[in-house]
């Protein structure tokens, strides 16, 4: 009987052949993870949403309120792009998705604003864009502040007041917010490095179905035993070294991309992050191996997988508070490792957090490995249930003979 490690190694061996005889597993396990990073960060590269279109309604045509539209124009997020004469044309460019935004400028808004009248502008958007509604929205406030200001301050100056009596006039009160994380509110930092993880848990659990629900697909798991002696852990193991091995790769290579190339900032432990990304494969690996196991098919096992990770992005809580999320919702969310693996993530990248700190989560992510001991359990179980009905079906042919 060969060594334990002996054993792995074989079965290591012989999953290598395999990987490389697959040019689809082969392509899964080494460039496409790679060329899916890219890809997304291609998508988000600029950063920062700039010129949204947006259709103007100026139904004063005066200097004021030409005015008023090069100061919307002017906003580095919003690009004027139509100028249509009246709501109806704005709201069918809007559902054509050519414009996020329409703004109306009413009748005699210059006249109004001469006799000291509150003339209402107004302002439609697309919220079911709803990043790109906030902020249509926020820079739509920013630029009317800005343009109410001028007003404001041109009054006071033409009224005889001084620029000490502009300032407490149109900001009475002075605010500073500072953001601590994100300071230009870039969306790189923001969705690339959460999507990207997102879409790397995807390719660690399809690869691991992949690799074992072939060898029962094909009929080749006597073999895969065989190597390994029959020792079921040795074969698991063994076979899914590789798999491990090239997952903490890509997971490595894509915060190096983040956090080494694109200089993010980056305040916490690269020790401590290589630890939680070794965690998180293997959590990964467990839970893909569990869902194997609950059908020992592979079709049915690359359905189950999708359905648990495909939507595991909407969860993590980057995109939506968690604490707003619903019961339910929070229940899933503490059921996917990658939501563990994110705020393990966040807290290292963007706060520094020391080793205490992390543990109570890294214990969390760290419990999903113990799905290893059922799914292997199954996958013995099965194994000598085949060989048991094989055998009785020898027996079955020698007394008949």
């Amino acid at each position: 009987m060969r060594s334990f490690i002996t054993q792995i190694k074989a079965v290591w061996q012989r999953e290598n052949s395999l990987i490389l005889a697959s040019k689809w597993q082969l392509s899964l396990v080494t460039w496409l993870p790679l060329a899916c990073m890219l890809l997304i960060y291609a998508i988000f590269s600029q950063g920062i949403p700039r010129d949204l279109a947006v259709a103007v309604v100026d139904q004063d045509h005066s200097r004021i309120s030409r005015n008023l539209v090069r100061y919307i124009d002017a906003n580095p997020s919003l690009a004027v792009t139509h100028q249509v004469t009246n709501l109806a044309e704005g709201k069918a460019l809007m559902q054509r998705g050519e414009v996020y935004a329409v703004v109306q400028i009413p009748r005699d808004f210059e006249k109004k604003i001469y006799l000291a009248m509150t003339p209402e502008v107004s302002t439609f958007y697309n919220a079911q864009y709803v990043l790109i509604g906030k902020l249509v929205s926020s820079n739509m406030a920013k630029t009317f502040a800005t343009f109410n200001a001028k007003i404001d301050a041109v009054k006071t100056l033409a009224s005889g007041g001084n620029l000490a009596l502009i300032k407490g006039t149109i900001a009475p009160i002075s605010t500073q917010v500072n953001p601590l994380y994100n300071v230009s509110t870039n969306y790189v930092p923001f969705l690339v490095t959460a999507a990207v993880p997102a879409l790397w848990q995807i390719f660690v659990l399809v690869s691991v179905l992949l690799a074992f629900g072939s060898e029962y697909k094909n009929n080749t798991q006597a073999n895969w035993f065989q190597r390994a002696d029959g020792a079921v852990v040795s074969a698991v193991i063994g076979k899914l070294l590789p798999y491990t091995l090239l997952s903490v790769v890509h997971g490595l290579l894509f915060l190096s991309f983040f956090y080494g190339y694109l200089s993010m900032p980056m305040h916490g432990n690269w020790g401590y992050l290589l630890l939680i990304l070794i965690v998180a494969v293997l959590a990964g690996q467990a839970i893909a191996l569990l869902i194997f196991t609950l059908t020992m098919n592979l079709t049915q096992a690359i359905s189950m997988g999708a359905a648990y990770s495909a939507p595991a992005f909407a969860f993590i809580g980057v995109t939506f508070p968690a604490e707003s999320m619903p019961q339910l919702a929070l229940i899933w969310r503490a059921l996917l490792p990658i939501t563990h693996y994110m705020q393990l993530q966040i807290g290292q990248v963007n706060y520094g957090q020391g080793f205490m700190a992390l543990l109570p989560q890294l214990i969390s992510l760290g419990l999903f490995t113990l799905t290893f001991v059922v799914a292997i359990y199954r996958i013995k179980r099965h194994r000598d249930s085949t060989l048991l009905a094989d055998n009785k079906v020898i027996l079955a042919g020698h007394d008949d003979e």
